[in-house]
């Protein structure tokens, strides 16, 4: 997987995905055993997981179904005082930071209407999130830091 960041290869791990929902259990699996290899705190690796399974779910839910080809790939990778997640699609542009509706938090959970709440998710629970479009592919970058948000609380 391309990629702007440089990390020592020891603390990189990269995975393709099989683009259905049937990788959410190996996508926990894989961050568990990149935490414990690192000695991530829980906390970190629950929010990463959380994090990872909503955008994958958005991935393959709304923009890799009409894909002849669909292809989906993750990094992970620990960058000093952070871990870094990037999650790379074949689908058309999309810009979930951007485009993804608001959900209404001031709705009863029963009227809410379906969207938006898994990215919302992922950026209250990331320390910082950015997408690109690179080379015809969606690349979300998730940073948690180590230490950060609630680790150790």
């Amino acid at each position: 997987m391309p990629s702007s960041e440089s990390f020592p290869s020891d603390n990189v791990v990269e995975l393709s995905l099989t683009p259905d929902l049937s990788v959410l259990s190996v996508l926990a699996r894989a961050v568990e055993d990149f935490g414990a290899a690192r000695a991530l705190p829980q906390d970190l690796q629950g929010r990463l997981n959380l994090v990872l399974d909503e955008l994958v779910t958005n991935s393959v839910s709304y923009g890799l179904p009409e894909v002849a080809e669909p292809e989906l790939r993750l990094r992970l990778a620990v960058d000093r005082d952070a871990v870094v997640a990037q999650l790379e699609d074949n689908g058309p542009a999309f810009n979930p930071f951007e485009e993804a509706p608001e959900p209404d938090l001031s709705l009863d959970l029963s009227d809410r209407p379906i969207g938006g709440l898994g990215v919302f998710l992922a950026k209250q629970l990331a320390d910082s999130s950015t997408y690109e479009r690179v080379g015809g592919r969606n690349r979300i970058t998730v940073r948690h830091l180590i230490g950060g948000k609630s680790d150790g609380e």
